[in-house]
């Protein structure tokens, strides 16, 4: 299991919860419509959007379903 609480993540997941932020507000999702989409629960979450640590897997499925993507150039600049 992939948690995000490697030190020096703490930032590229800061990041990662503005992308999915904004795109959330963009779209006009609520949690719970982003959490049904993307098959996440509600708890989970409002873990992420708290920057707290949760699997990766979780991020991964709210990013897809945001139609998110990271590039390794983003992730090191992060």
């Amino acid at each position: 299991m992939l948690l995000l609480n490697v030190k020096g993540l703490s930032m590229q997941r800061d990041y990662l919860v503005e992308k999915i932020l904004m795109q959330k507000q963009h779209l006009g999702w609520t949690i719970d419509k982003l959490s049904k989409e993307s098959g996440v629960g509600i708890r989970t979450i409002n873990r992420i959007l708290a920057k707290q640590d949760v699997r990766f897997s979780s991020i991964d499925a709210i990013m897809n379903v945001l139609n998110l993507e990271i590039t390794i150039d983003e992730k090191l600049s992060a």
